[in-house]
């Protein structure tokens, strides 16, 4: 793509959201200078609507009050007519959620000293945000923590992003939870009082804090997945299984910290970030390696020489010995259409699990939404000529999440199915079918296919 907004030109999308898509972009200028960014383009249909531009503009301000290296940095805003953007650090990782989910179905999982360790930093700059930043007195609520909202770049470096949904009142020590009548955030993650739609301070997000740590450790949710006064239900019932008995031997110290943070009443959490950092400084120092994070940097690694090792990042092809993030990342799962082995490869943030014998590719839900929609020059494919249709296996499944067969749905107008899993919405395209993204009406097509599934009950992950 060659289009520019202002000073920046865009290179390929990475994300897109509710609220509008972010891109890879350089700040081009003279004498060749050029400085690879994140810039967020707000929809231009709500580019109209002061709701979402107070939003929007919201994130560019209080972004421009912190400056810590694990927040990710605000660098610009502009406007042009109806587009208006904002220009961010680019971070090159992966974020939390997709870490764990991928290190958890390569058998490899992050074991609690990483996990600790990465909640640290996360800490630290919760810190600089509760500190209201250089203004200082004022605190910064995030409002909305999520595994989505923590990024691990590939040189280990830990950054916290999307302050969008952020509160800050001058002189006030705690903030509205409500914008208007409306609640904004994640449900699964917001402490009761948030819930309620009450005043809320900096141990909101701790409670945040404490949900996000609980699941990645556990693999699950502690409070469930249902609606808002399910989940509130919930908290208010006691608290929850142990989340460090789920996957390891009971680990009382780690269990505590977080279940301090998940306290209903807000009085029994860590009064601040300071002091729930303090905690876990002392679990990791007492339980880990001088490094903890070592192995997770050395896990998201670019391989130098992928390219001369036969992989081909254009089109997933894989000529041989495979490069370290592919080791490190390897689905330990086999292929649900032909019993052949899986392989994982990370390519410029975007996991793809690809069938080493019938060459299909697996994209879950987070994967796919990155890539949907976006229209290519050199469509992506992968490797063979021979358009081939394998047998689905009800009893394995294609999904390497859930582990369930998938709904085939027929794509209007061309020689080709692709399967739905009715849990996770994640995809399975067939060797070849994986180019059918470059076309604009199937792209626009499934993404109203997983739309339809999603308000119609169809659960997703």
């Amino acid at each position: 793509m060659s289009e520019r907004l202002g000073r920046y030109l865009l290179l390929r999308s990475l994300a897109s959201g509710g609220m509008g898509e972010i891109f890879l972009a350089e700040h081009t200028g003279i004498s060749g200078f050029a400085k690879r960014v994140a810039l967020k383009r707000i929809r231009p249909e709500l580019a109209r609507d002061s709701a979402y531009v107070h939003l929007f503009l919201n994130e560019a301000r209080l972004g421009s009050f912190l400056n810590h290296p694990n927040i990710v940095h605000i660098f610009d805003v502009g406007h042009d007519h109806d587009e208006l953007w904002l220009v961010m650090e680019y971070v090159d990782g992966v974020d939390l959620k997709r870490l764990q989910r991928r290190a958890l179905l390569a058998n490899r999982p992050l074991d609690p000293p990483q996990i600790a360790a990465i909640m640290v930093d996360v800490l630290s700059a919760l810190e600089e945000a509760h500190r209201g930043g250089p203004l200082a007195g004022a605190p910064i609520i995030h409002r909305d923590l999520s595994p989505e909202n923590v990024l691990i770049a590939r040189s280990g470096a830990v950054k916290v992003l999307d302050f969008g949904l952020a509160k800050w009142l001058p002189e006030a020590t705690s903030v509205p939870s409500m914008e208007g009548n409306m609640i904004f955030g994640k449900v699964r993650y917001m402490p009761p009082e948030q819930l309620k739609g009450l005043l809320i301070d900096p141990r909101a997000d701790l409670f945040s804090l404490g949900v996000v740590m609980y699941e990645v450790l556990s693999g699950r949710l502690p409070f469930g997945r249902g609606t808002a006064n399910e989940v509130l239900a919930n908290i208010l019932a006691g608290p929850p299984p142990s989340p460090t008995g789920r996957r390891f031997d009971i680990d009382p110290a780690l269990d505590a910290i977080i279940m301090k943070a998940l306290a209903p009443n807000a009085d029994e959490r860590y009064p601040s970030a300071t002091a729930m950092r303090s905690d876990l400084v002392g679990y990791v120092s007492g339980r880990a390696p001088v490094l903890p994070l070592e192995p997770v940097r050395v896990r998201l690694q670019r391989s130098k020489g992928a390219r001369a090792r036969g992989i081909d990042p254009e089109t997933f092809q894989d000529g041989g010995e495979r490069t370290p993030t592919e080791m490190a990342l390897a689905v330990a799962e086999r292929c649900g259409k032909c019993g052949g082995e899986f392989s994982a490869l990370f390519l410029d943030g975007l996991i793809v699990d690809r069938c080493t014998s019938c060459h299909g590719v697996w994209l879950d839900k987070a994967e796919l939404e990155r890539i949907i929609g976006q229209a290519s020059e050199a469509p992506t494919e992968m490797p063979g000529e021979v358009f081939q249709r394998a047998p689905l296996d009800r009893l394995v499944g294609s999904c390497p999440t859930d582990r369930v067969g998938l709904h085939a749905y027929q794509v209007p107008d061309q020689p080709a199915h692709i399967e739905v899993c009715p849990l996770c919405s994640g995809v399975w395209f067939d060797d070849g079918e994986l180019r059918l993204l470059s076309e604009p009406d199937v792209a626009q097509w499934l993404r109203e296919l997983l739309d339809q599934l999603e308000s119609s009950g169809h659960r997703t992950g």
